[in-house]
């Protein structure tokens, strides 16, 4: 899953645009957007952040300064404990050329000392969006972990299983309770990456996201929208 790898299975099956969301760490985000600049591929930057109430909440960026930003806060807030390879594996570390520069030890697994509440209104204070991360899983989830979806909560969208997005045959433009609704493959193998996109096809919205400027415009437009 090396960021070179990522980028070549994306153009591979004509995926437009990605976001590298590892947990607790922004090195792979920012190494794959830069990269992208070469390649058919946009990127989105972005991390995947477990708060102090162990939700998963994505974090999507407009920039580098703003991500460092993050990761700056990550460092404050992520407890200093050794990763456990044996169970949670090596945790690699990737070069510009693909090679293996380190292995990073520390357990990234772990929740920031910081709550739900306190990380988006961080993420949006960076000029970021906040969306929590498969909201119907069973745990380290919204619903999971807190029990309900506030109406009003400041989140900017909703994720939810791509099993979910199938089974209840979501479109790129619906809503939960309001909130914009996305999903993604949550690849964790180069073989889950295009088993699972979503498309802005046939759109009246909008003809195509390819970057995080538009991605923010259209959720906020849609998460604005009076219901018809």
């Amino acid at each position: 899953m090396s960021p070179q790898l990522i980028l070549k299975q994306a153009e591979k099956k004509k995926i437009d645009l990605i976001a590298v969301t590892d947990h607790n760490t922004v090195t792979h985000s920012v190494l794959i957007h830069r990269l992208s600049k070469n390649s058919n591929v946009h990127t989105v930057l972005g991390v995947e952040l477990t708060s102090k109430e162990e939700v998963h909440l994505l974090g999507y960026f407009p920039d580098e300064k703003s991500i460092s930003k993050m990761e700056l806060k990550i460092k404050e807030y992520l407890p200093v404990l050794e990763n456990k390879p044996s169970f949670f594996g090596y945790q690699l570390v990737y070069d510009y050329q693909g090679k293996i520069k380190e292995i990073d030890h520390l357990l990234r697994q772990n929740a920031l000392q910081m709550s739900l509440d306190d990380l988006v209104e961080f993420i949006h204070s960076i000029d970021g969006v906040a969306v929590p991360a498969h909201i119907d899983r069973d745990y380290c989830s919204l619903i999971s972990q807190i029990g309900l979806l506030d109406p009003q909560s400041d989140f900017d969208a909703v994720e939810i299983l791509r099993f979910q997005w199938k089974k209840k045959n979501f479109k790129f433009g619906d809503r939960i309770k309001g909130f914009p609704v996305i999903s993604g493959s949550d690849s964790h193998f180069l073989e889950d990456i295009g088993i699972f996109y979503m498309e802005t096809k046939n759109m009246k919205e909008l003809k195509e996201v390819t970057d995080f400027n538009s991605l923010k415009r259209y959720l906020r437009n849609i998460k604005f929208e009076k219901h018809s």
